[in-house]
């Protein structure tokens, strides 16, 4: 252990960041407190090697080994002595991150014939964080296969040291940040589909959606429109055939779009680190050709990502959060008072639709790694979308 990672643990690697304890007081049918990420490997999976790969891991990513306690008044970090575990899966998972089922660990991991599942608890990371920590599993992973994998730079590996600036607190540079409301929108009365509403604890249906990526970035370069906006419209366009034709419906569809931070501030935290802003599809826009409404959509959107307003949102929520998480009152209230906060929130778009980006990987581990995906739960609300890449697919 280096003396800057030595230094960290002792000192910082039990610290929460602005935004990430809002998923620790929330559950499963609250929030979406726990993606999936899907691995198909060309060859069945070996559990022993890939408990191995996970330790190694676990050595350049110190922030990935934290369990929870629960407190009198708040939850915290704790560090972790057990060993990482490798379960066999299914589909629908029995597991509980955090608990004895892995360790305390708030990740899991599991496998089945060729796939590799794994699973996180979001207060201590967002897809694109996350998706680090996976990288470095799967390298050494195959690099115990005995396979000829070569780091190109782009995994994060015990090639190099640990920075503590991979588990910083991104809000808080975030904060010396330009911020400015001027350009935001009061909420608007979204879509909801309240018949699904007191259906948390059922089973979720999955439906996954791939396109050739070339395709669609032809299509998106023809019409001079970006990937969000035309998913966005295709979802709306969707949704108005399913559930607006032949009723009064006249709300508007409003989807909150994580924004990843990083993109304007320089930091390689894997923490939470994004802006939940909104996109709202007015009911007017469905009368427009598909290309003038992805337009439309852009030219509002560009209003909500720069960066004065989008550190103005994310710092306002982050301040709600952090606020909640430090006042002084019984842990079963706050709890409580979390929860209803979280739902409250989310209760005021119709969806979730995130993109986490591509997954790239050095060019030798692609050849051992057929597909990449990941699942966002839907939680209190009826259904979330997430998009992923990996090579040429577009995963939706």
């Amino acid at each position: 252990m280096n003396y800057h990672m030595m230094n960290h643990v002792v000192n910082h690697l039990l610290d929460v960041d602005s935004y990430g304890p809002v998923f620790m007081y929330a559950t499963n049918r609250d929030l979406t407190t726990a993606p999936r990420h899907i691995i198909r490997m060309a060859e069945p999976v070996d559990p022993e090697l890939l408990r191995e790969a996970l330790k190694i891991a676990l050595l350049r990513f110190p922030q990935m080994g934290l369990g929870l306690e629960r407190g009198e008044t708040q939850y915290r970090y704790r560090l972790l002595t057990a060993p990482p575990v490798v379960l066999p899966f299914d589909d629908i998972s029995p597991y509980y991150i955090g608990s004895e089922d892995t360790n305390g660990y708030l990740f899991c991991c599991g496998y089945r014939e060729n796939t590799i599942y794994l699973e996180y608890q979001h207060c201590t990371s967002d897809g694109r964080g996350f998706n680090e920590f996976i990288k470095c599993v799967l390298f050494y992973y195959l690099k115990l296969h005995g396979y000829a994998i070569v780091n190109d730079g782009s995994v994060r590996t015990l090639e190099t040291d640990f920075p503590p600036a991979e588990n910083e607190d991104g809000f808080a540079k975030l904060r010396r940040a330009p911020q400015s409301d001027a350009n935001h929108v009061p909420d608007v009365p979204a879509f909801h589909l309240p018949e699904y509403d007191g259906m948390e604890d059922e089973n979720e249906l999955t439906t996954e959606i791939t396109m050739p990526f070339s395709l669609v970035r032809r299509y998106l370069k023809q019409n001079e429109i970006t990937p969000l906006t035309f998913l966005m419209t295709a979802i709306c366009h969707a949704l108005y055939r399913t559930y607006y034709q032949g009723t009064g419906r006249r709300e508007a569809i409003v989807a909150e779009v994580p924004t990843d931070l990083r993109a304007y501030i320089d930091s390689p935290t894997v923490r939470f680190f994004v802006a939940l802003l909104d996109l709202p599809f007015h009911y007017e826009y469905f009368s427009l050709p598909f290309a003038d409404a992805c337009r439309k959509l852009s030219a509002f959107f560009n209003t909500q990502r720069v960066l004065p307003h989008a550190a103005f949102w994310a710092l306002k929520n982050a301040g709600r959060v952090t606020a909640g998480h430090q006042a002084e009152m019984p842990i079963d209230e706050k709890e409580q008072m979390m929860r209803e906060q979280a739902r409250a929130y989310i209760r005021r778009d119709s969806f979730i639709l995130t993109n986490i980006g591509p997954f790239l990987l050095p060019i030798q581990m692609e050849r051992h790694i057929l597909d990449y995906g990941a699942i966002l739960p839907c939680a209190h609300q009826p259904f979330g979308v997430l998009v992923s890449s990996y090579r040429d697919t577009l995963k939706i």
